[in-house]
């Protein structure tokens, strides 16, 4: 059977209504079931998945810590990537706008299945005008990689599925149980500075963000302390505090790498998938559509006209 998209936000959106989740949280998951839908065609199939452990789903359980400047730490205390993406991208957008970076350190349940939605997370990053990498491990599925970077209509997007949990993320994890958060260093650069010098680029900032993003699609080779969760990433280009052209970087990154990839998006091919969804609807299983259906009819969320203004994919439009 086939849902238009406003039934995929509204019957998502009353899913996590109904197991406890805010309304504010509620909203920005059922944005991310259909952000999967559109760019991996898993969203409705994923959230089937997690029907059963939606009761357990508990934002409150979620602390954070401020460690410096740079860098918050979210807790997700057992709770699944999707209930800690909200904070985190929030926190991490807040500090790269302040300070040109912004880098959340989040801890989720291992036996997380909702991994492969974080991809949401870097495309909000972008949607704000930010460089974007979301580095996660743990749960049902591999780790990966996920870089984004601003463009019109949609941001441009890749990801990378690894065996093993990134050399950025071991890294980044590492000084973030070191307690080296501490120092005044931009923890970016304490990861991005170590081993052989980088020629490719003439100012540090570039030089930081290339080494960066060539250790994310690399696994690691000992990820024994790489604990379940994400790191999330978050770069202003036009902050002062940056020297070089950050987003060439990442352009660069991306064309010059993409056999690397498991998947890229650009912002045409989005448009388009975006334009035939609005039109045709989303293909669904009908068992999985009744579970979401009896799920969601737990809970009546009235709807109204800006229910979904500012989702992304232009449903109002």
């Amino acid at each position: 059977m086939r849902l238009a998209v406003r039934e995929v936000l509204q019957l998502s959106e009353r899913c996590f209504s109904a197991a406890g989740l805010p309304e504010g949280v509620a909203r920005t998951a059922a944005e991310a079931v259909w952000w999967s839908e559109l760019y991996r065609g898993t969203g409705l199939t994923t959230l089937h998945a997690l029907l059963p452990s939606l009761p357990e789903w508990d934002r409150g359980a979620l602390t954070t810590t401020d460690r410096n400047t740079f860098v918050s730490i979210v807790d997700g205390s057992g709770q699944p990537s999707l209930v800690s993406a909200a904070p985190a991208v929030d926190l991490a957008c807040a500090g790269a706008t302040r300070h040109g970076i912004g880098l959340v350190h989040a801890a989720t349940t291992p036996d997380d299945g909702t991994v492969p939605m974080l991809g949401h997370a870097a495309y909000v990053a972008a949607e704000r005008g930010l460089l974007s990498l979301v580095l996660a491990t743990g749960g049902t599925d591999r780790p990966r990689t996920v870089i984004s970077r601003p463009d019109d209509p949609h941001p441009v997007m890749a990801e990378r599925e690894l065996d093993a949990p990134s050399k950025s993320h071991a890294a980044l994890s590492a000084v973030v149980r070191s307690g080296a958060l501490d120092r005044r260093d931009n923890p970016l650069t304490q990861v991005s500075f170590t081993g052989a010098s980088e020629t490719a680029y003439g100012t540090a900032g570039e030089r930081m963000l290339n080494r960066l993003l060539d250790r994310s699609v690399a696994p690691s080779d000992d990820d024994s302390d790489v604990q379940s969760g994400f790191v999330h990433v978050c770069i202003d280009p036009d902050h002062p505090r940056h020297s070089g052209d950050l987003r060439r970087v990442v352009d660069r990154f991306v064309a010059d790498r993409e056999a690397d990839f498991t998947r890229t998006f650009t912002p045409a091919e989005i448009r388009d998938r975006a334009g035939t969804a609005l039109d045709r609807g989303v293909d669904v299983e009908e068992t999985v559509w009744q579970d979401i259906f009896d799920r969601s009819s737990e809970v009546l969320a009235p709807e109204f006209e800006g229910s979904y203004r500012g989702a992304g994919f232009n449903i109002n439009e």
